[in-house]
């Protein structure tokens, strides 16, 4: 075989799907002895950079729930398309692939999985050292401006550098508008985009210079104007800001479209006290009031809440905090038992996530086979990672669909390489 004919590959994006792609699509060459060039074309200066950051530097691989059925609940987009993929490489497939290049992963207690060395370059050695073993060639400023098949043939026109022409292309963009637009060139459908995994903006006073306290346990319920409910429980954090935390990350995925369309205007109800009903909080209420009478209410501090939010909580329903208990009026005792059930805050605006930035929406999922991640309309032309209409929940849950995706990717123009050479 000639320089002139080996099977050239192009992959658009350096992230991690991009560079899983590349990596197993050239161990199956190395070791079937196929002949092929695997070029990665990388717009920025940089390599991997959301693997770099992803789970504050540590790098959230994938998540601990190897029953597939189950782990595809957690994607509010692509949960039905992601069935069949993951029968072929899931969470366990992942752990598995990054054992046998010495890489551990460890399962935190609420399922996140990440390298035991907690560092985030472990991932990115790995993944560099595999590529240049098997001879992918990663090209950094490389911003592919479009591309157009013809001839049987992908034509990639750069920013900067000369056109060159491949065999295979496969996009792996990510979230960038780069990627839609790149995309839409090959006359893809792209559905609404929305962000998603955003923290929520809370101007209320309840909230006020409370920064860094959390919670283990909440329910949340979202409503927004014209829309049903979206519920969610976990552990929320206060913010400068307002509120974030697994549980309003999680919220906010689900919902992504919805508040967009609002403009980020909503109203968010907390349960503080998850495990206890109404009339429960109301017997504890009249409980402890009843022990402590003549101290005052800023003394009293419920061992759920710390000092401060407790302060705060008082002072937000126009409460003395220095009243004492026996000075309370029932309407006093009622406000404080009905916020311990529940409190409603406005919702101004939105915060992204620096840790986890997802974009809701992308390549329309009814012109993807999901059993190649090939294009059905345009043989050789694939797609993979968040480029799809797909996106996860926070916990490893997008690096999931990435790896995934690069898997069958690799695999399905592997099998067309070894056709070329029969």
């Amino acid at each position: 075989m000639t320089k002139t004919n080996i099977p050239q590959i192009g992959i658009v994006g350096g992230g991690a799907s991009g560079f899983f792609t590349a990596i197993q699509l050239a161990k199956h060459c190395y070791d079937a002895r196929i002949k092929a060039s695997i070029k990665i074309f990388e717009a920025t200066p940089h390599f991997l950079k959301k693997v770099s950051i992803s789970g504050g530097g540590r790098c959230n691989v994938t998540h601990r729930e190897f029953e597939v059925s189950r782990f595809c609940q957690n994607y509010p987009r692509g949960k039905k398309e992601l069935k069949s993929p993951f029968q072929e490489f899931q969470a366990l497939d992942t752990v598995k692939w990054f054992s046998e290049r010495g890489i551990q992963l460890v399962a935190e207690e609420d399922g996140r999985m990440f390298p035991k060395s907690n560092r985030s370059s472990s991932v990115i050695e790995c993944f560099k050292e595999e590529a240049e073993k098997y001879g992918v060639e990663s090209l950094k400023n490389h911003k592919v401006q479009s591309a157009r098949f013809e001839n049987d043939r992908f034509q990639i026109q750069f920013a900067k550098q000369e056109a060159v022409q491949v065999d295979y292309l496969v996009l792996a963009t990510g979230s960038s508008p780069s990627g839609y637009r790149l995309a839409k060139s090959l006359a893809l459908n792209i559905t609404d985009l929305a962000p998603s995994l955003f923290s929520f903006k809370i101007s209320s006073k309840l909230l006020r210079n409370l920064s860094g306290i959390s919670f283990e346990n909440v329910d949340l319920k979202l409503k927004i104007k014209g829309h049903k409910d979206f519920k969610q429980s976990g552990p929320m954090l206060i913010t400068h800001w307002g509120l974030s935390g697994p549980a309003i990350l999680k919220l906010s995925a689900w919902a992504a479209r919805e508040m967009k369309e609002v403009d980020y205007k909503a109203v968010l109800a907390i349960h503080w006290l998850p495990e206890k009903k109404l009339p429960e909080i109301e017997s504890f209420w009249q409980s402890f009031s009843k022990s402590r009478p003549k101290m005052n209410i800023g003394n009293c501090v419920p061992e759920f809440f710390s000092k401060r939010f407790w302060h705060n909580f008082v002072e937000y329903l126009d409460i003395d905090l220095d009243k004492n208990m026996n000075e309370l009026s029932k309407k006093e005792h009622r406000k404080i038992i009905d916020s311990l059930y529940c409190s409603n805050l406005e919702i101004d605006g939105k915060n992204r996530y620096k840790d986890e930035f997802v974009e809701c929406g992308g390549v329309g999922l009814k012109q993807i086979n999901f059993k190649s991640m090939e294009v059905k309309s345009l043989d050789k032309l694939y797609i993979t990672g968040e480029l799809l209409d797909i996106d996860g929940i926070t916990g490893g849950f997008n690096f999931q669909n990435a790896w995934t995706g690069g898997y069958l990717a690799a695999k399905s123009i592997f099998e067309k390489l070894k056709l070329l050479r029969a």
